[in-house]
């Protein structure tokens, strides 16, 4: 009992000297303060890199396109993010009279023990940096991840962080994946596209004038829409059967516009078709007797 009480004592007699109470609310005064800088500090840093990489001087370091400084200022708001609230910490505890190598060391073992558990963690970071440097997508871009073969997500990256990627479809929805799960991905975004798309015209129009006319009005869709890297050109004709031909023309578009460039193409051709007067398939009834046979 005498040993029970000892030990009581030695827990709550710190409790009851006011040097102490005064000691541990300098602590937690100084904590709070530290915790509010870094705050600060972090606000600061964010808006430093972000500046950097959004100015005209800072895109050109980093590459072709805004949305590859984007991905880096995601990145490197991170990066400052975990080094300034790790400084915070160890900084409080030891105020507190705690020796931050011994918890440093111990979290050695403790994770070197846990490391096993872990490889899955440690592949999604390590994905995550080959993903950013080797520059397999950007944010902004419009990508499809594939998994084992399988579509698991399709749509613009919203953010890539150092474990996982958020990719947000069309129809809305937030996919959340971690990096190491992405063996196979398809990134719309890098390369122009191409808006290819197939005019039926009625087989009694004289197809040299009809072409002739497309001629003259195809790069007309340029001028009108910026989507379009250069005009428009006809291919030729890629089908002729009983009722009509068929002309193919193609545009080049900027990345991840083909589909859109293609709806544009096949309106503005019916629209100059209309008011050229030339004239779509109609389609035919033939009637069958079989009695007329002879």
């Amino acid at each position: 009992m005498k040993k029970i009480n000892n030990i009581i004592h030695k827990l709550i007699d710190p409790f009851m000297n006011p040097d102490n109470w005064q000691k541990w609310i300098e602590q937690i005064f100084i904590g709070l303060f530290y915790i509010i800088l870094a705050f600060i500090i972090i606000k600061i840093l964010h808006k430093l890199i972000e500046k950097f990489f959004t100015t005209k001087y800072g895109t050109k370091r980093v590459g072709k396109s805004n949305k590859r400084a984007k991905t880096m200022v995601n990145l490197l708001q991170n990066v400052v993010s975990y080094v300034v609230w790790f400084i915070v910490a160890t900084t409080i505890l030891s105020n507190l009279g705690i020796r931050v190598e011994s918890i440093i060391a111990g979290a050695g073992v403790v994770g070197l023990a846990i490391g096993f558990g872990a490889q899955a963690l440690v592949k999604d970071v390590i994905t995550g940096f080959f993903i950013i440097f080797e520059n397999q997508f950007d944010v902004g871009d419009y990508v499809k991840i594939n998994t084992t073969g399988t579509t698991v997500a399709e749509g613009t990256v919203q953010s890539i962080g150092m474990r996982s990627t958020r990719i947000l479809s069309f129809e809305g929805d937030l996919t959340i994946l971690p990096n190491g799960t992405m063996n196979e991905i398809v990134n719309f975004s890098i390369h122009n596209g191409m808006a290819i798309v197939e005019i039926p015209v009625s087989i009694k129009e004289d197809l040299d004038k009809v072409e002739q006319k497309l001629e003259v009005f195809l790069p007309t869709i340029k001028e009108k829409y910026a989507i379009f890297v250069n005009e428009p050109e006809i291919l030729g004709v890629e089908t002729v059967t009983a009722g009509e031909a068929t002309i193919k023309i193609a545009g080049e578009t900027e990345p991840n516009a083909h589909g859109t460039g293609a709806r544009i193409l096949r309106r503005e051709i019916k629209s100059f078709f209309d008011k050229e007067g030339i004239q779509s398939p109609i389609p035919t009834m033939v009637s069958y007797n079989p009695n007329n046979i002879q």
